[in-house]
């Protein structure tokens, strides 16, 4: 089974940049801010290198060690010279500034998490591949609503090189996106979403949730193995889809579930992306006048709780996902079906 799938991805996704930035009207690279087209064009080059790497990986097989140093400074470069997020947004008035450090290697985290998070995905027939076009759809959804252009003209031509992907590697995976492909998509998406995050003032928990079904499986595995004392870097079998698989579920039902999921979280975190908006810093102060203190309270309690929808939303989804995670484990448990 051809696995250069990746390579006709990229290939796609350039085409459709060029043409969308030749496009007469509306000519987003003119809306955008001066800097929007450099840093479309950054992203593009930062995907571009994550593709050689991982075509690189696919043909001569890197150590796993040497792959995510190379991995981690790509991400490093990404947060110095394309975008990051130096602030974190609480609820209320309460803003936790990071500064430049935090905010280089909290962003440089995102990138190589979510980088890695899509190529450990993976490994079921649509199932990467087809949950980031969705969640790529709706960066690029939230990306139009708060007049970041530049970063929707990252997301959706991904998303739509991805759908044409999908024709091939879903439901029957006549073709692989490979190493390469999977490397690719997810940094553009992490790239997308670090510049909506700097440039549209979103929260940087909005990316987060779009993506949080993969992110949920790959995090929570993860944690899983390091509590069982495993090697993190062997290779394993130990994904909640992986063990889906083995409980009786095709590669297209494993993959319409997670598709389902990604179109959920990217449809509230839409909404709730725009919480901290709805609620200007004057919420938070007493009104002036004869107000009586019942609607004091509730207009600054909605006001709370609006500014701080996309964290509480974030806490809710974890809590939801390592519910599932535990049963799902004890289900695999009972039924011998946790190989390492």
């Amino acid at each position: 089974t051809p696995t250069a799938g990746g390579l006709a991805a990229a290939g796609a996704f350039a085409l459709a940049l060029a043409l969308l930035a030749l496009w007469p009207w509306p000519n987003w690279t003119q809306t955008a801010p001066g800097d929007g087209f450099l840093k479309a064009a950054l992203a593009t080059l930062a995907a571009s290198a994550a593709l050689s790497l991982g075509l690189w990986d696919d043909i001569h097989m890197l150590g796993p060690r040497l792959k995510f140093g190379l991995m981690s400074g790509i991400a490093v470069l990404v947060t110095l010279f394309v975008a990051r997020a130096e602030a974190f947004p609480l609820a209320g008035p309460y803003v936790a500034e990071l500064g430049f450090a935090v905010g280089v290697l909290g962003s440089a985290l995102w990138v190589f998490t979510l980088t890695n998070t899509v190529n450990f995905m993976d490994g079921a027939n649509g199932l990467a591949m087809g949950a980031t076009a969705v969640g790529l759809t709706g960066l690029g959804a939230v990306a139009i609503a708060h007049d970041v252009p530049h970063a929707a003209a990252v997301a959706l031509p991904c998303a739509g090189a991805l759908t044409g992907l999908l024709v091939w590697n879903f439901p029957k995976g006549q073709i692989f996106a490979g190493d390469a492909g999977a490397l690719f998509v997810g940094m553009l998406a992490a790239t997308a979403s670090l510049i909506l995050v700097q440039d549209g003032g979103v929260s940087p928990v909005i990316p987060a949730l779009i993506f949080f079904p993969l992110l949920a499986d790959v995090l929570l595995t993860l944690a899983y193995r390091v509590m069982r004392r495993r090697v993190i870097l062997n290779g394993h079998r130990e994904h909640l889809f992986q063990i889906a698989i083995r409980g009786g579920l095709q590669h297209w039902q494993i993959s319409l579930i997670y598709w389902g999921a990604t179109l959920h979280c990217g449809v509230i975190a839409f909404l709730v992306s725009f919480g901290p908006k709805l609620a200007p810093p004057d919420v938070f102060a007493t009104p002036a006048g004869d107000v009586p203190a019942n609607q004091i309270m509730l207009t600054q309690a909605a006001g709370w709780v609006a500014s701080g929808a996309p964290l509480l939303t974030l806490i809710a989804f974890a809590v939801v996902a390592m519910r599932i995670s535990r049963r799902l484990r004890a289900f695999a448990a009972a039924r011998g079906l946790d190989t390492p």
